[in-house]
């Protein structure tokens, strides 16, 4: 856990992060010592009559090896369930998650469970204008000396680096943004698709960095959206777009991004289902003649095609739609199905038909709320919406997962929920933001809230409650929330200088207690933790199993022992259930600090050695 995790991140390197990928996708070219055989890789490609260059560019900056450093470390902080929250009947069951913390450290944690499953990402990062707040603000916890070794950095290099930390440059902006655009890409299924807003002020270095990490031929689209009015005092030109650059994850797996149809033609109802009758599809010659008439077809398009035509008839996928003493022959379209592509300027029509997004229909989305919050300018509903219908449309019953990791006022849950009331999807969101804390004059300090993400859980509710108002749609109205913490000094070095083999009788100290963490248990924080990093999720279920007086919380195919109090009856129990197949997991996860040594040892002995011949690992972790 955090001591393994601690002892890990003493001795990562930038480049790890892409070697254990390499290493996951072409692990026959890996001997059994972990070296890459380079050699045979080259010939493979020498057989496939691939040309090898050097030649090229790339996106270099200033702190690139540091962005590619923290790619590499896994985070160490803890996940901290809200118990009370996560209890209320509309979170109970919620598949939603809202994580409170920084998206680096979400970005990592949700990999365990989420990696390759989510569908669509949707960020709007800070724009670095120089007065929209961003500086970079990592911690910085190395000296240049560590940096020198960590990191492979000259010493200039890494006090430049250093020296980044409060900027709002490029080359900060870049650093920032690079480690998370790599999760991400990790997040993504493989069909999936991420949009982020940008300006002009990174909007270029953005496009370079996104073709270096999901590549340039899976670039989809440079989307441009209205954003202004007016600009008397603009000194050139008045800039009235921001940018949307889309990307997917793999484009021979992606579906291209889709929009509702505009139904023109009749519309017809047949075994519960919508359809329109599409009858200009049948042409005398294409593009030349027009539409053919059904009482024209012998002659014009042959009498195979006649027949063709009535065999459709008859099993009902065709309709003949009379049309000045002729018949059109009408084919049946499912509406549900049918799409249309996206444009790249995107619309939305006001009363006289005038197309814009402006910001200001952001700001309007809160009003509507009575959520008159700090946001100068929040995304605007239907933009978000626009975007998750368009990589959802064709797979909205399959609970697709829609990420925002920069959630702000939390425009992406409310877009996300309109979407599911509109068409009666199943998507799930999960929204990461920072604990921002507000100033004293800002005008949502003086309405109650003291950070930024209050203010997106309370606009997640509100929206929540009208949309249902609206619409009585039956979807998912709730979510379940979490917090990243990082245990205090203390509690780390008591981690990290626990002995596992010492005497039994000096681990009296109950060290599940130290991650008690704003209200909740220690063991609950200690469960959410390993559940997201085995894989289960932060929306599962667990069940708990007696021993012999001992009890195990189970999820899947995992047992985990967190709380201390095991013994040697609880041992000989928990081989009796797994013999007699009471109990169907392939490991036990044991809290290190809360088992003896000697119970420990009873544990590994004992599951080495079921008699039905099971396999069930035991993996300690402190």
């Amino acid at each position: 856990m955090i001591r393994h995790t601690s002892e890990h991140n003493e001795t990562v390197k930038p480049n790890d992060y892409e070697i254990e990928r390499i290493r996951s996708l072409l692990p026959e070219y890996f001997d059994g010592d972990g070296n890459f055989k380079i050699d045979r890789l080259q010939q493979a490609f020498q057989d496939g009559d691939v040309d090898l260059t050097r030649e090229g560019y790339e996106l270099n900056f200033l702190g690139k090896s540091y962005a590619k450093y923290l790619t590499s470390t896994k985070t160490e902080t803890v996940v901290v369930p809200d118990l009370g929250h996560n209890s209320k009947p509309i979170n109970a069951d919620s598949e939603n998650l809202y994580i409170v913390g920084d998206n680096l450290d979400a970005l990592k944690h949700l990999i365990g469970s989420y990696a390759g499953k989510v569908k669509c990402i949707y960020i709007d990062p800070p724009y670095n204008t120089g007065s929209d707040g961003f500086v970079y603000n990592d911690d910085f916890s190395f000296t240049a000396p560590q940096l020198v070794e960590k990191v492979g950095l000259t010493e200039d290099e890494a006090e430049r680096v250093l020296d980044l930390r409060g900027k709002s440059s490029h080359s900060a902006w870049l650093t920032f943004m690079y480690p998370r655009l790599q999760l991400a890409k990790e997040l993504l299924a493989d069909d999936g698709v991420i949009f982020i807003s940008i300006d002009d002020n990174e909007q270029a270095n953005l496009r370079l960095l996104c073709d270096e990490v999901f590549g340039e031929q899976n670039f989809v689209a440079g989307f441009v959206v209205v954003r202004s009015e007016g600009g008397g005092l603009a000194k050139q030109a008045v800039i009235g777009h921001d940018y949307l650059p889309a990307y997917c994850k793999n484009v021979d797996a992606f579906v291209p991004l889709g929009r509702p149809k505009d139904i023109r033609g009749q519309v017809i109802s047949k075994g519960g289902e919508d359809y329109w009758v599409e009858t200009d599809w049948l042409r005398k010659e294409f593009g030349k003649y027009g539409t053919c008439p059904y009482e024209e077809i012998a002659e014009i398009l042959g009498e195979q095609k006649l027949h063709e035509v009535n065999q459709e008839l008859e099993s009902g996928n065709y309709v003949l739609v009379p049309k000045g003493g002729y018949h059109l022959v009408g084919r049946l379209r499912k509406i549900s199905e049918d799409t249309s592509k996206f444009y790249t300027v995107l619309k939305k029509f006001d009363g006289d038909g005038y197309a814009k997004y402006l910001n200001k229909l952001g700001v309007n989305d809160l009003d509507r709320l009575n959520l008159a919050a700090d946001f100068s300018f929040p995304k605007p509903v239907e933009l978000v919406r626009q975007a998750i219908e368009g990589a959802t449309i064709r797979t909205k019953s399959e609970q697709d997962i829609v990420l925002d990791f920069f959630s702000g006022s939390a425009t992406t849950a409310e877009a996300l929920m309109r979407q599911n009331a509109k068409d009666s999807g199943n998507r799930r969101w999960i929204l990461v933001q920072l604990p921002e804390v507000l100033e004293p004059t800002a005008h949502a300090y003086k309405t109650g809230f003291r950070k930024i993400d209050e203010i997106g859980r309370e606009r997640v509710a509100r929206a929540a409650a009208k949309i249902k108002k609206e619409t009585g749609a039956d979807i998912d109205y709730g979510f379940k929330l979490y917090r990243l913490n990082e245990p205090s000094g203390g509690v780390l070095d008591d981690l990290l200088t626990f002995d596992p083999e010492q005497d039994d009788t000096l681990l009296a100290a109950d060290y599940v207690s130290k991650f008690d963490l704003n209200g909740t248990p220690g063991h609950d924080t200690v469960l959410a933790t390993w559940l997201v990093e085995d894989g289960h999720g932060l929306t599962t279920h667990t069940q708990k199993v007696a021993l012999a007086g001992y009890k195990l919380d189970v999820c899947g195919d995992s047992a985990y022992i967190i709380s201390p109090g095991l013994t040697s009856d609880d041992v000989v129990e928990l081989v009796r259930l797994l013999e007699n197949g009471d109990l169907a997991v392939s490991r036990v996860v044991v809290f290190g600090y809360s088992v003896t040594f000697g119970v420990m040892h009873e544990l590994k002995k004992n599951l080495s050695v079921l008699k039905s011949g099971r396999t069930v690992s035991v993996i300690e972790r402190l």
